[in-house]
């Protein structure tokens, strides 16, 4: 970096970090000004209020009769309101209007600003609490709370009347009284913290634009260096690779067979002291060979719902063994620290000397991923319930982002990769195994309209498995389709047929009508020339011959807008961006959705269906879990995610020149291209377990992966936009799995190595 590029990323790091102390000090002086709010209660007995209906008043508050006529006018003078009210495991609401219009604080359907009288979590919580108890009779009562919800705010410093009209609720006593402020005018705050964090934006921007302004030129020097050491012995990968452990014996070597014994009687043994000691050899193993680890988290990541107990707690497999990878990457670290400077200069372990060589040595999807972990952690601030949030933040965030971190950081040859990949299907194919084993015996099913039976396998639900099959049908397809070693082929095309066959019988509306259809057909877009068209005459073959499906119960709800399931879809979406636009920039924090739903912004008409964790929409879902931030952190992570794989869609040809490309990198160092045939060859070794023959990946076989990983994302959009995406636990592992392996495949191609 010249003088001059460095004088600039310099000034916009002085630039963000003052953003930050002005930040800090605004919040503050706005904190103290503040503290100059008056509040006043009033109860119904003791304050002045109209009351319509047949409203019973005591020292408990007020309580509306069953025949729904009730309505309180309450004037007022000040610039907030907020209703005092007993909310618990009952359903009722309190529609609001302030001086005619609806209040401004509360969230707004056809009849105007509502207020949920539902507890979140059913249960009391913070708040106001009550010394004594609502009275017994109710019909839906349960354990109550008193809150103080604000319904509006930001009002003129006068008179004003508020007018609340009851909907259900009765013998619950909901209204327990009110409360009137008046709040100094903080205008001027809000409009300099919004300057603040433009100027803060623009700042970061300009520095990591600037850092990672000489990327090409450094990185052009970078690989000449890689392939002079290469030529001299001196590669820094190949010292990694001794450390990794990764060389001798096949995909199924003898210490992977060793590993997935040590972790099955982990997972099954019913005594204690079996399990110590399995567990003990699980760990040394992974400690060892890390890339076995890696291959053992791919297996694992669809039976989180099956946890191992350990010690009075239950932790899924996926997690022990992320950690047990941790633990074994650290010691990698150390390792590499401790190696001389020559060996560790271009190890991606190696000490990074600054702020500016930490950030050049990122990529743009590197970058994505740390800014969508920040997100999420910061979330866990503004959460209002925060022990969810931080288990969220833990199995849904960290512990895949890690994956991603031990992928793109470890050293990993083909072969270590093609394992990861293996046994990622591996797990697929067992789910599909495992629901239509269950399905022909009758068990475990979901019996759906007029009993119609779906196949649910491992999951609580025939959606999760959908969701998940239809991650990696994709990569079995393409790997079935344009794969070079005959042996993979088959086994991949068996393995896509079970699972394609779990997921038609899961008759997940979304997999089957969007995320399947779209991921097969955007792979044959990808592959091109003919395969475009045979993609294109699959679908419309199979939307041909499922039309009969349309007829069934379960289909022909899709196009009811007034009841069953796209009903209460679309009046999902109505609250969720409600309850985004409520919080713009953070969200309500992780898995704080359904407390938020339920308790403030389900739609009345939705009554039947309050205890949804996520707005079954990707763009939603990032939305009002992390706000504005987390929608631009999701978006960043797909444009990377899409501008790497998109360049791998030739990489079985060098520069798409139609040379056949270098398979297993140089020759001797001599750069001599392998003839296509080689490739099969080489192919089936790695498969087979042959020794002597370095593992690489293949160029068609590294094109024919890239392309089932794109599949597999854009199952992860197209079904997302009606279902979960992202925010559960297997998804989770599954979207960074995808990330990670993409990462590698571009580096390998960059370098003009098969690392």
């Amino acid at each position: 970096m010249n003088r001059n590029s460095r004088v600039r990323v310099l000034a916009c790091v002085i630039g963000f970090v003052l953003s930050l102390l002005l930040i800090g000090v605004v919040l503050i002086a706005r904190q103290r000004v503040l503290l100059w709010t008056v509040t006043t209660f009033y109860t119904p007995i003791s304050g002045e209020a109209e009351w319509e209906g047949q409203w019973e008043l005591s020292e408990l508050g007020a309580d509306p009769s069953e025949a729904g006529t009730e309505r309180v006018t309450i004037p007022f003078t000040g610039t907030d309101f907020a209703l005092w009210v007993r909310r618990g495991d009952y359903r009722g609401n309190f529609f609001v209007s302030v001086d005619g219009a609806p209040a401004n604080r509360l969230p707004r359907e056809a009849r105007g600003a509502y207020l949920v009288l539902t507890s979140p979590d059913y249960t009391p919580s913070a708040g106001f609490l009550s010394a004594s108890s609502p009275p017994s009779g109710g019909t839906e009562g349960g354990a109550a709370q008193e809150v103080t919800i604000p319904v509006a705010s930001g009002l003129d410093d006068g008179p004003h009347e508020a007018v609340v009209v009851a909907d259900r609720g009765w013998d619950q006593w909901p209204l327990v009284g009110w409360a009137v402020s008046r709040t100094p005018d903080t205008t001027l705050y809000r409009w300099a913290l919004v300057g603040l964090v433009v100027v803060g934006s623009v700042c970061l921007g300009g520095m990591v634009w600037g850092v990672r302004g000489q990327r090409a030129s450094t990185d052009g020097q970078r690989i000449n260096g890689w392939r002079r050491r290469e030529g001299e012995g001196v590669n820094g990968w190949e010292t990694d690779k001794r450390i990794e452990g990764t060389g001798g014996g096949g995909i199924w070597d003898s210490q992977f067979a060793v590993l997935l014994v040590a972790a099955g009687v982990f997972y099954f043994s019913p005594w204690l002291p079996l399990t110590l000691v399995s567990g003990l050899v699980l760990a040394i193993l992974v400690v060892l060979r890390l890339d076995l680890g890696l291959a053992l988290i791919a297996v694992t990541i669809p039976f989180y719902r099956h946890p191992r107990a350990l010690f009075g707690k239950s932790f899924t497999m996926a997690e022990i063994v992320t950690l047990l990878c941790v633990g074994s990457w650290a010691v990698r670290w150390i390792l590499c620290r401790l190696r001389s400077p020559l060996s560790t200069l271009h190890s991606p372990f190696s000490t990074l000397h600054s702020p500016f060589s930490i950030l050049h040595s990122l990529s743009s999807l590197d970058l994505a991923v740390l800014f969508f972990v920040l997100v999420a952690a910061a979330s866990v601030f503004v959460a209002e319930y925060r022990h969810v949030a931080l288990r969220e933040l833990r199995v849904v965030v960290l512990e895949p982002a890690l994956l991603y971190l031990m992928l793109r950081t470890s050293r990993l040859d083909g072969k270590a990769i093609w394992r990861v990949v293996d046994m990622f299907v591996v797990g697929a194919v067992a789910v599909a195994l495992i629901g239509l084993v269950q399905y022909g015996l009758g068990v475990n099913v979901i019996t759906a309209e007029e009993g119609f039976r779906r196949l649910r396998s491992v999951y609580g639900s025939p959606n999760n498995a959908g969701l998940y099959l239809g991650r990696a049908l994709p990569v079995l397809v393409a790997v079935a389709l344009f794969g070079t070693v005959r042996d993979r082929r088959v086994a991949y095309g068996l393995a896509a047929v079970a699972v394609g066959l779990a997921v038609l019988l899961s008759f997940s509306k979304g997999a089957l009508i969007l995320g399947v259809p779209l991921a097969l057909l955007a792979l044959g877009l990808l592959a091109g020339g003919r395969w475009s068209w045979a993609a294109l005459g699959t679908v419309v073959v199979a939307a041909i011959v499922a039309v009969p499906l349309l007829r069934t119960p379960r289909f022909a709800s899709l196009f009811d807008v007034r009841s069953g399931t796209t009903f209460f879809r679309l009046q999902l979406w109505r609250a969720s961006w409600m309850m985004f636009r409520d919080h713009p920039w953070l969200g309500v924090g992780l898995d704080n959705f359904l407390y938020q739903y339920r308790g403030r912004y389900i739609l009345p008409a939705a009554w039947q269906e309050p205890d949804l964790s996520h707005p079954h929409n990707v763009l939603l879902d990032y939305g009002c879990r992390l706000g504005m931030l987390g929608l631009v952190a999701g978006v960043w992570m797909q444009v990377a995610f899409w501008r790497l794989a998109l360049g791998l869609r030739g990489g079985a040809w060098a520069g798409g020149h139609g040379t056949p490309h270098v398979v297993g990198g140089l020759e001797g160092g001599h750069g001599t291209p392998r003839r296509e045939g080689d490739l099969e060859d080489e192919g089936r070794e790695a498969w087979a377990g042959g020794h002597g023959t370095p593992h690489y990946v293949g160029g068609l076989d590294r094109r024919a992966l890239a392309l089932g990983l794109m599949g597999s994302m854009v199952d992860f959009l197209a079904h997302g936009m009606v279902d979960a995406s992202y925010f559960v636990i297997d998804l989770a592992f599954a979207f960074f799995l995808t990330l990670g392996v993409v990462q590698w495949l571009a580096r390998s191609e960059t370098n003009g190595l098969e690392t």
